[in-house]
């Protein structure tokens, strides 16, 4: 038999958001005739939550009535799911289960935005297009849409996602392709800077935003440079001609003492003989114009294999497996896009792995330990290259020279662990810092890799890498 219990709970609804603690009164009052022992309890609560009764028990004699203080404490991470929790205020005695009753408190629990979005690589060099990988997650409490949307201060940069929206429910995460396109610039290189948004569907939402920059060549970059080569060419070739056909032209010209010597005083006519006199310096003339064809030859072929040792100097972009130096710059932070030349570009990526103070340092470094004298690159704050060593660091590769292997060579051994992430979009661990090329031809090549500690607090520490092309 259940015995009389009266029960009421102070505030009968509540409104909160994850994080928010709450204050429950609930009063009971024994309305039977003997004395009783009650304790409150609270069901229905979002996962994570926590509750404290003061007191956890309250003896009453017969009509007496007491107020038990509830608080209740809502998580923050993970945040509960935002909507209507209907909490039940269980009252009973802790000896008797038969004595008690239960009071329904609706919780309206908010939602909470907590949009992230993420442009790999922040930095895309080409020519009249490129691509860039969006990455957004739902770190909320509630399901969300997110429109994608792209844009540059000239507004000349047209930009198509694929796809172009994102269903998220909570603590998801998705990615969409970014196409990026606009006219080329005539002789000079210019550098969009994009502003990536993704707006949610709600209304008076707050959209996020992330920034990239997209690096196009100019359009006459390489003929300019083609020409300048070959009028350099012609210019050192003609000289080489010219010059010893000047030099021989000077032998053979009389000194001015030999030229006033021979002079008449007075005019007088010409002998025969002096008449036949240019007949017979044409021979010796025919005769010096071989042997100067000779010289001029010579040096136009010196000039000829003097060009390909200007050509070797440039930076080779093409052709098969080739070992880098990451240890070539000068040791400070480094830019971006210092290994532009070689085919990929650097940077920081503190994504989940971030020690404080290290939240934005997506730059890279060359620095020297002092202990052992050893060069290395490193991740690094962007003000200081001795800060945040720890910090995951990017190798990207350039559109449309993706990677067929990738190997890297670490400063200490069995130091760091590498992840690959490939142009079909998957991501696979790299054991021993290398991507084989079967693996990388399976998923269409290499676009980034990305290099971490083994262990909390070592830092990131590479010398070289060697990479071969897409085969």
């Amino acid at each position: 038999m259940t015995l009389p219990l009266r029960v009421n709970v102070a505030p009968e609804r509540a409104e909160a958001s994850p994080g928010d603690n709450l204050q429950f009164d609930v009063t009971v009052r024994n309305a039977s005739d003997i004395v009783e022992h009650y304790g409150v309890e609270m069901l229905g609560l979002p996962d994570g939550a926590t509750v404290r009764a003061e007191p956890e028990v309250a003896k009453l004699r017969p009509t007496e009535s007491a107020t038990l203080t509830v608080r209740v404490t809502l998580p923050v991470q993970p945040p509960p799911p935002a909507g209507t929790y209907v909490v039940g205020a269980l009252v009973r005695s802790p000896y008797r289960h038969d004595v008690s009753r239960c009071v329904e408190v609706p919780i309206q629990l908010a939602s909470v935005e907590q949009i992230t979005l993420r442009t790999t690589p922040e930095v895309v060099n080409g020519g009249k297009s490129g691509q860039f990988t969006i990455e957004v997650s739902n770190g909320g409490n509630a399901p969300v849409r997110l429109y994608l949307n792209a844009t540059d201060p000239e507004r000349r940069v047209s930009a198509v996602f694929q796809p172009a929206y994102l269903d998220l429910p909570p603590g998801a995460a998705a990615r969409a392709l970014l196409a990026v396109s606009a006219p080329l610039p005539w002789n000079r290189e210019k550098q969009r800077q994009l502003t990536i948004t993704a707006s949610p569907e709600m209304m008076g939402a707050t959209p996020v935003t992330g920034t990239a920059s997209f690096v196009q060549q100019p359009r006459f970059a390489s003929k300019f440079a083609k020409f300048a080569g070959i009028a350099a060419g012609v210019v050192v070739l003609a000289a080489a001609i010219a010059v010893p056909a000047l030099i021989a032209r000077g032998n053979d010209k009389p000194s001015p003492t030999a030229a006033t010597q021979a002079a008449p005083t007075v005019p007088v006519a010409p002998t025969a003989a002096q008449q036949q006199q240019p007949s017979a310096a044409a021979p010796a003339a025919t005769s010096a114009a071989p042997s100067a064809a000779p010289a001029a030859t010579t040096s136009a072929a010196a000039a000829t294999s003097a060009a390909p040792q200007q050509t070797s100097a440039a930076p080779n972009n093409g052709g098969g497996a080739r070992e880098v130096d990451l240890t070539s710059p000068q040791d400070g932070v480094v830019a971006s896009d210092a290994f532009r030349n070689q085919g990929f570009l650097v940077s920081a990526d503190p994504g989940t792995i971030a020690p404080p103070g290290c939240e934005n340092a997506r730059s890279a470094a060359v620095v020297t330990d002092q202990a052992s004298n050893r060069r290395f690159l490193t991740s690094s704050s962007p003000d200081d290259p001795a800060k945040c060593h720890e910090v995951p660091l990017l190798l990207d590769f350039l559109p449309g020279g993706q990677a067929g292997a990738v190997q890297v060579i670490p400063a200490v051994p069995n130091s760091l662990e590498m992840e690959a992430t490939f142009v079909d979009l998957t991501r696979q661990p790299a054991p021993g810092l290398v991507v084989t090329a079967e693996l990388a031809k399976a998923h269409g090549g290499v676009d980034y890799v990305t290099i971490k500690p083994a262990q909390a607090g070592t830092p990131v520490a590479v010398t070289k890498m060697r990479f071969a092309p897409l085969g």
